[in-house]
């Protein structure tokens, strides 16, 4: 049984992060042999972003298992595309509900505090007025914090204390077991949440196996700016992000004890978004992408002998990022993205290819096509063009690509190289070469197959970037 690491994604930017995470371990990003049990904690009820996040990784569980289970019997993960284990808490225990349930809290912040019952002499109600401002009392939880750490911490230690899922994870986490917590740190629900969710589990008295995990941690600083709230209405102003940060990194500094306590961020706030705390309808963000590299790197290294802090760099600061400005310790997530986009027009294109050999020889013909698999990995290579489409047209853009439609040459797929594959036909050509290798195990699982072959046509062209 492989190793779990437990990946608590806090508020929105956890939400965001954790979708990257998806994206590139379904491109075929490794764990170092660790399954990612994914724990989204955001008291904002109706969110959008959350319904998707969690279809996300839901479709992301059913093309795992379509491709490692065969006649009922569990296969070894491929080593390409989709090759790491995502579990759900209700998996692994099933007597714990869903962690959105456990949250949910339509009442003002007042009403939670139940502040309404207090005398108009009475010294609580005087600390109360002290510490919280009006519309700190009369915010409604059901949206989360709006960017307030002081309600955050309040709430959010309520909500955890003896949630089920909580217990689920402090039953399950076994030796050998990490804890990833993401965040971010110049709004309410992340910069409340990490420190939190650190001390409950260093605090976990009588779970030896959670208090020694190895634990670590990214930390989002500002990235993106928010509409003027004087035009918006909006109780949120990004021209306090910065101030905010300082003052949570001040506290961080002697309070969080990861092992590796991960910062990324930008300088500048070239992203702008509607402030809409309800919707949130944010592009995809570069930033969103670095913070996710984060979870890979951490399972690749060992417990160290000290609290170790990192970042990530770019080689040139630009506002549209390629290969040559990201720097070479981009490249393998580079490549990774390359090989599911390109898996993205495969996916496009060999359901109309009548005369493709594998239609015979592998049954990938239109029941296979039509069946539920195939139709999943379409929903979600789409799912992976529009991520990337975002990332791209965001500011700063991650634009390392040059996306042509089908039948269109594909030598410059990714700027500043040239592939040796130079249309579809060529792709087409190698999975036809990995079909007639009849090396590796012997199976009748289509799909399967199917992922072997794209994957293995894919790395001929792009294993040397």
């Amino acid at each position: 049984m492989a190793n779990k690491v437990f990946v608590f994604c806090i508020g929105g930017t956890g939400l965001r992060v954790m979708k990257a995470i998806t994206m590139l371990a379904a491109s075929g990003v490794k764990t170092n042999g660790y399954s990612i049990v994914p724990i989204i904690i955001d008291p904002h009820i109706d969110l959008e972003e959350k319904t998707k996040v969690d279809n996300l990784i839901n479709d992301y569980i059913s093309i795992y298992k379509y491709a490692t289970t065969s006649e009922g019997q569990q296969m070894n993960p491929l080593d390409g595309f989709f090759n790491t284990q995502f579990q759900r808490l209700a998996e692994i225990d099933d007597e714990q509900n869903n962690t959105s349930a456990s949250m949910a809290e339509r009442r003002t912040f007042g009403e939670y505090m139940n502040v309404g019952n207090l005398s108009n002499d009475d010294v609580n109600n005087f600390l109360v007025q002290t510490l919280f401002s009006k519309e700190n009392l009369t915010n409604s939880l059901s949206v989360g914090f709006k960017g307030n750490p002081n309600i955050g911490t309040v709430v959010l230690n309520e909500m955890v204390n003896g949630a089920d899922w909580y217990s689920a994870f402090t039953r399950h986490c076994e030796s050998g077991d990490r804890v990833f917590i993401i965040s971010s740190i110049f709004g309410g629900t992340g910069a409340s949440g990490y420190p939190l969710i650190e001390k409950k589990i260093r605090d976990a008295e009588g779970f030896p196996n959670v208090q020694r995990a190895i634990m670590g941690a990214v930390t989002v600083l500002p990235y993106f700016s928010l509409e003027d709230p004087t035009v918006s209405g909006s109780d949120i102003d990004s021209s306090s992000f910065f101030t905010k940060s300082k003052s949570a990194l001040s506290y961080y500094e002697n309070t969080v004890k990861s092992d590796y306590l991960y910062y990324v961020g930008e300088q500048t706030l070239r992203a702008n978004y509607k402030n809409n705390e309800k919707e949130q309808k944010d592009l995809a963000h570069f930033v969103e992408l670095v913070a996710a590299t984060a979870l890979f790197d951490f399972l690749s290294k060992p417990k160290p002998d000290a609290p170790q802090a990192l970042t990530r760099a770019i080689y040139d600061d630009k506002v549209a990022l390629d290969l040559a400005s990201l720097g070479a310790g981009y490249k393998g997530i580079v490549k990774n993205v390359a090989d599911m986009m390109l898996l993205d027009l495969l996916v496009k294109i060999l359901p109309e290819e009548s005369q493709f050999p594998l239609k015979k020889d592998r049954k990938m013909n239109k029941d296979f096509y039509q069946d539920h698999a195939f139709v999943a990995l379409d929903q979600f290579t789409k799912g992976f063009y529009q991520w990337y489409k975002e990332l791209s047209e965001n500011a700063r853009g991650f634009t390392p690509l040059n996306l042509v439609g089908p039948g269109k040459e594909l030598t410059n797929w990714v700027k500043g190289n040239t592939l040796k594959g130079k249309d579809e036909s060529y792709y087409l050509l190698e999975m036809i070469k990995a079909s007639n290798k009849g090396n590796g195990e012997k199976h009748d699982n289509i799909f399967r197959y199917f992922l072997e072959f794209a994957y293995s046509a894919i790395n001929v062209y792009t294993k040397n970037l």
